[in-house]
């Protein structure tokens, strides 16, 4: 900001020595563009009158708002707003967003869709059919559209709702399924909490005592690493909630949908500085910071969550029994707990469970397709191979490949890994946004008549699939 100004400055002498008037100097100066503001709108609806109320939306929405201002946004903070309020607020933040702002709206509340249409809920609609719905509700598209209209640069929105109807719930039969993807903007991003379908978590369990649900607490904390574009994040995001939700027989898959354009970031700074510890001096005269109870028990937990040992997790309990942590905590203890007991058991008397390869048949190529949510509408196509130990092969036309271990012992939970190696078409090396080659994915299915259909996710992308894997289908 120093350098421009200092620019600016020198180029009104310039001026005036060609004998430049006061006049177009001012004009000059006008026509600089001022540094990109950072604006929020947070949202968040917990009490519903017609329709099931909520329990984390607030809570959520008040840590969000938190934690944008900590990173220099000006946040306007709205909770349990009516049809008039919720309506106002929005007319009021359109007004204040200006060309070249960052952008980011949140709203924490019910969803409802229909005709493809995606409508945010106030806490005082009255839903007696569908029409109404329509006239009370906020429209998603209409709020981004007013986003793309004031030319903010760059703008995310994060909707935390249940992709499930909650008219259905109440006894209505008022809408769809949910929440629709949606196609944003160029220089927007758009990412659901859960999947088409699918409920957003609240808690982990009983014995979870954070006050936020799954998808915020991750937001927040992937929110806090510097030097991490939101595209990246965003795909940690996801990829997290997807971990801690099956930790507990749960499916939530958050939805990214990506235009922007260039690179945002929540915090500036270095990864690698962040990673070793490292950080610039203290100013002089900086004072000496002593933690709090809440920042120790994050301090705890960032050095110990991907421990595995039992024990580590144990003692974190001990330490924080009323922690932010208690339920991940818990989760991880049991998890590492029985993976040792399994490891030390002797083997049993009956005949080994089945390995993977009962049931596939050595051969290929076979026909397979796959779509990406990095890509939306995309669906590739390649082909598939089962090797004679019973894994799988896959190779797409542009080189990729991958090498999957699948247990199919019941043919309705057909579950495993594989790892994806990216090709190089054309003699040039693809790469995932970390740059990276090669990703570990996730997958889950069924296998029907030699056929296998199903889910998958990484770190980056999740999307269905279909495999070929026997030649009598």
């Amino acid at each position: 900001m120093q350098h421009a100004v200092l620019a600016s400055r020198f180029r009104a002498i310039r001026l005036r020595q060609f004998g430049v008037g006061p006049l177009t100097i001012l004009l000059l100066a006008l026509a600089t563009p001022a540094e990109a503001r950072r604006l929020a709108l947070v949202i968040g609806n917990d009490s519903y009158q017609n329709v099931q109320p909520l329990r984390n939306a607030r809570s959520d929405a008040k840590a969000i708002a938190a934690e944008l201002k900590s990173v220099g946004f000006e946040v306007t903070l709205k909770l349990d707003l009516t049809q008039k309020m919720m309506k106002a607020a929005l007319r009021d933040f359109k007004a204040g967003v200006a060309g070249g702002d960052e952008v980011v709206f949140y709203f924490s509340g019910h969803g409802v869709q229909f005709g493809g249409t995606n409508f945010l809920v106030p806490i005082d609609i009255s839903a007696e059919s569908e029409a109404q719905v329509a006239d009370d509700a906020v429209p998603l598209q209409r709020i981004l559209d007013d986003l793309t209209e004031q030319k903010a640069r760059f703008s995310l929105a994060i909707i935390v709702a249940c992709r499930s109807n909650p008219f259905k719930e109440a006894g209505r039969a008022i809408g769809g399924r949910g929440l629709v993807p949606v196609m944003p903007a160029t220089g927007q991003m758009i990412m659901y909490s859960a999947g088409a379908g699918q409920a957003a978590l609240d808690t982990l369990g009983s014995h979870d005592s954070n006050p936020n649900g799954v998808f915020t607490r991750v937001l927040i904390q992937e929110m806090r690493k510097p030097g991490v574009p939101a595209g990246s994040l965003l795909k940690d995001v996801q990829s997290d909630v997807v971990e801690l939700a099956r930790s507990v027989g749960h499916e939530q898959v958050p939805a990214l949908y990506d235009q922007s354009l260039g690179k945002f970031y929540f915090r500036t700074g270095s990864p690698a500085v962040a990673a070793t510890g490292a950080g610039p001096a203290l100013p002089p005269a900086a004072s000496v910071h002593v933690p709090t109870a809440a920042e120790l028990d994050e301090s705890y937990w960032q050095e110990m969550k991907n421990s595995t040992d039992a024990a580590d997790f144990t003692g974190y309990v001990a330490s924080f029994p009323k922690g932010m942590h208690v339920a991940e905590a818990q989760m991880m203890s049991r998890k590492l707990a029985r993976a040792v007991a399994s490891k030390s058991a002797p083997p049993p008397a009956v005949v080994p469970a089945a390995s993977p390869s009962v049931g596939l048949t050595p051969g290929g190529p076979y026909p397979g397709w796959g779509t990406t949510s990095m890509i939306p509408g995309f669906k590739g196509t390649g082909e598939v191979y089962v090797n004679r130990d019973g894994t799988i092969e896959t190779l797409a036309p542009n080189g990729d490949r991958s090498h999957a271990t699948l247990n199919i012992s019941d043919p309705n939970n057909v579950y495993g890994t594989s790892v994806t190696q990216l090709g190089a078409p054309g003699g040039v090396q693809r790469r995932y946004p970390d740059g990276s080659i090669s990703q570990q994915v996730t997958i889950q299915g069924r296998m029907a008549h030699g056929v296998i259909t199903g889910t998958y996710y990484d770190k980056f992308q999740n999307g269905q699939f279909q495999w070929t894997v026997s030649p009598g289908r």
